[in-house]
């Protein structure tokens, strides 16, 4: 009994001392005298590096995809990048992108900005056995790695939008689920050498910091190292130019870039083999002057603007209420005409006419306006 009791003694002790060491642990360091010094790898001058993680936001219909596009192009072909500089030696693209369809947005646009399709590959889908499934970036970072060396020589990975390739299960908004995904994702880009562009959208409520844009957790904003913010540009009126500013919001790797300025358009790329209808799809096309302001000044100037157009959208109903008080027909014409004289546009009466359900009835003399709700 004793013997054995020893012998159980002995196990256990021994059971502790591994424990023990396992749980041991020190700290690997090294003296910055033996880092040898690189320069970063730019694709595009404090836009897109080899091995970071751009990030691309804006509110829904401002071009972002193009923009992307338009990146794309510029590395497949070597074009000029949008701030005029000289473009890169043609390389390879990776794009996976989630919500346009292929044969008539994805491919129309990259033809409408001049990319050499050649150089394009796009990830459709991840094969296992006999069916497909959504790339997960919790899980196929490694099936990308291998894409990547059989391509080779890929420059950029397009990503739009990043959350429909985080999985149903991740919630964006909690900093540590983020993490999971964009850290490896980081690795990922770091250790492979590709500058991957990933776009994003606002949050519900964004504050007047540039930085604040970008959806749910700050995580996601953390994980990459350049931030791009599309803004409506507006007048002092608030009321739009038309244009959209391309400003940059975070810029770890260098100092701030000059906020550029963009319009999408609308171009024919070709007909239809089938139908025989033109092919249309929009790019953007880039102003050639820099803009002065920064992220921060144009997000602010946006949501004056938009404060300003409701008071004016308030003041256009007023008068419309008003004109239309009797509750019987108005040629529209005649409302139209007596609004431009209150500094009233033809559109803003229209936008107005539709808030307040105002009847448009048309006649043998024209259009007809008639507020029932009075």
């Amino acid at each position: 009994m004793n013997k054995d009791t020893g012998s159980f003694e002995d196990l256990l002790k021994k059971s502790k001392q591994e424990s023990q060491q396992k749980l041991q642990r020190d700290a690997e360091l090294i003296t910055a005298s033996d880092i040898t010094p690189k320069a970063k790898d730019w694709l595009w001058e404090g836009h897109l590096l080899r091995g970071a993680l751009e990030l691309l936001s804006g509110l829904p219909g401002l071009g972002k995809s193009q923009v992307q596009i338009n990146l794309v192009a510029c590395v497949t072909a070597g074009l000029l990048w949008p701030d005029g500089t000289t473009g890169m030696k043609p390389a390879n693209v990776i794009m996976l992108t989630a919500e346009d369809v292929l044969d008539q947005e994805v491919v129309p646009r990259l033809i409408a900005a001049s990319a050499d399709l050649k150089r394009v590959h796009i990830l459709k889908c991840i094969k296992t056995d006999d069916a497909g499934r959504q790339f997960l970036l919790g899980e196929d970072l490694d099936v990308l790695e291998k894409a990547v060396n059989k391509i080779k020589n890929v420059a950029l990975i397009t990503i739009d939008p990043i959350t429909a390739y985080m999985g149903g299960k991740i919630d964006s908004h909690k900093t540590t689920e983020v993490r999971s995904q964009l850290g490896p994702l980081k690795d990922f880009s770091e250790r492979m050498n590709v500058a991957i562009s990933a776009i994003t959208h606002p949050p519900k409520s964004s504050s007047q910091k540039a930085i604040d844009h970008f959806i749910g957790s700050q995580a996601f904003i953390a994980a990459g190292r350049i931030g791009h913010v599309c803004i409506e540009d507006v007048e002092e009126d608030g009321s739009k130019t038309g244009r959209i500013l391309f400003t940059h919001a975070k810029h770890n790797p260098s100092i701030r870039m000059p906020t550029l300025a963009y319009r999408v358009v609308a171009s024919t790329i070709g007909q239809d083999e089938e139908t025989q209808l033109p092919i249309t799809a929009p790019h953007v096309v880039w102003e050639k002057d820099a803009v002065d302001i920064t992220a921060d000044e144009a997000v602010r100037a946006a949501a004056a603007g938009m404060g300003k157009q409701r008071g004016k959208q308030e003041a256009v109903q007023t008068f419309l209420r008003e004109i239309l008080k009797g509750g019987h027909p108005v040629p529209a014409k005649e409302v139209i005409a007596e609004a431009t004289k209150h500094g009233f546009s033809e559109d803003q009466c229209k936008t107005a006419r539709k808030k307040l359900g105002v009847i448009s009835e048309q006649k043998a003399d024209g259009w007809w306006w008639q507020l029932i709700r009075f």
